[in-house]
């Protein structure tokens, strides 16, 4: 009898969250209007010019763990020629398709593709028929998507493919630029490239850093609310403070060197390495000064064939404790290491942790990662969705698996007693909307 009442319970005799809770908080997180922490959306006029293809769909991403399966090469080369009927492409997509149809990158496609187009599964027919839908898209389009179907308030948009500081469509987005090449200039002509756009002549490390500060104004000029780096996918985070001697010494190097050369393949190899950690700590110095908040790419990079090793987060901690006053946004909770990002949000007032690209690298490790982290953080800290998608069919397909991820953790936190079922939409609204939109305002303060 005693070990009986001591007996512990079966995984199956625990508590599953009612139907009608799931549906209650999901009914309360959907009406929230996101504020989405990063996009690459490409505008909306150079979408439209573009071929008007489903294929188009599949390059971002999802073709990277098709890569990964095992796809040949022409094989992604085959399935982006336009000039080849969409049963000809399906053929050498299918197979690739069913053994990553599971992935979060496909189940963002899939939801796009069923939701907005109509397609009640993904096959040759299914394709073909969004084509034809494609045909018929004009202008509007974005709003419809982003702001219609995905109810994204608005989104901080990383314009790389646009070398000049542009405004984007402020109903839509705000700005957030990269000044990492002025960090990792390779040869002269960087250097020439920078006077070019900035005005002014770099001869010393001192108009390197006038430079810099230049673009970063120009930028402001436009409505920049924050700065990007994704230095991570060129080097270590790793920046030890460099004094301006040392540093100089590299620039005059540097100034010398008419052409670059080959990417170093090891961090010991990088020619130029002191003046790379000088000038990011000054890009952090000015941020600071400016009070503009810092995205930084932390964990694994997008592609393949990549180092991760880089990007952990844990490696800027000297940066974090310099720059007290800044605001730092962890990129995509470190993934795979997360544990990095929990702990420097746990520890710094200044630091964020962002679920950007989060819920379609691994769902179920985005939902374990939240679960977490409301056990150990303030939940003001924690930015619950960042599309980061060129095309915005794909950015509503990931802000609807965002919000179903985000729905089945919290329920699962009512029905344990961790919090009451009003506390849990006060936490989804602030992790989709209040909290990202105090850090970056869709317009700059004055």
């Amino acid at each position: 009898m005693l070990a009986a009442a001591f007996a512990l319970p079966i995984a199956g005799a625990i508590a599953q969250p009612s139907q009608a809770l799931r549906q209650r908080l999901q009914g309360a997180i959907d009406q929230i209007p996101i504020v989405n922490t990063h996009e690459h959306t490409i505008a909306e006029a150079d979408r439209l010019a573009a071929p008007r293809d489903p294929f188009l769909l599949v390059d971002h991403y999802l073709v990277n763990d098709m890569v990964s399966a095992g796809m040949p090469a022409d094989d992604v080369a085959k399935l982006a020629n336009t000039s080849m009927a969409i049963a000809d492409r399906w053929k050498i997509f299918e197979p690739w398709w069913k053994r990553c149809q599971f992935t979060g990158y496909a189940t963002a496609f899939r939801t796009a593709l069923q939701d907005l187009y109509g397609v009640a599964g993904i096959d040759a027919r299914g394709l073909e028929h969004v084509q034809q839908q494609m045909a018929g898209l004009q202008t509007g389009f974005y709003k419809q998507v982003l702001l219609q179907h995905a109810h994204i308030a608005y989104s901080v948009l990383d314009d790389y493919w646009n070398g000049e500081p542009t405004k984007p469509d402020t109903e839509l987005f705000t700005l957030a630029r990269k000044f990492d090449w002025f960090a990792t200039p390779r040869s002269r002509k960087d250097l020439d490239r920078m006077a070019e756009v900035t005005g002014v002549q770099i001869q010393s490390l001192a108009q390197l850093k006038q430079a810099m500060e230049k673009r970063i104004q120009q930028n402001l000029d436009v409505g920049m609310v924050a700065i990007k780096s994704t230095i991570a996918y060129q080097r270590s985070l790793d920046f030890p403070i460099v004094s301006e001697s040392v540093a100089a010494k590299d620039f005059v190097r540097l100034a010398a060197t008419r052409e670059p050369a080959a990417r170093p393949a090891n961090e010991a190899d990088r020619p130029f390495a002191a003046l790379e950690a000088h000038m990011f700590h000054h890009l952090l110095a000015v941020a600071e000064d400016r009070r503009i908040p810092i995205q930084i790419h932390t964990g694994m990079q997008a592609g393949n064939n990549n180092n991760p090793a880089y990007t952990r987060a844990s490696l800027l901690t000297p940066c974090i404790r310099r720059y007290p006053n800044l605001s730092f946004d962890l990129f995509h909770i470190g993934f795979p290491w997360t544990g990095d990002v929990l702990a420097l949000a746990k520890m710094f007032p200044n630091v964020s942790v962002d679920f950007c690209w989060a819920w379609i690298l691994s769902p179920v490790l985005a939902k374990r990662a939240l679960r977490e982290m409301l056990g150990a953080l303030p939940y003001s800290k924690i930015l619950g969705f960042g599309g980061d998608y060129r095309y915005v069919e794909l950015t509503y397909g990931h802000a609807r698996m965002a919000r179903r991820g985000i729905a089945e953790v919290l329920a699962d936190m009512v029905q344990e007693g961790a919090c009451s079922e009003s506390a849990a939409a006060e936490m989804a609204r602030s992790m989709l909307s209040e909290a990202p939109a105090r850090l970056f305002p869709k317009h700059r303060p004055a």
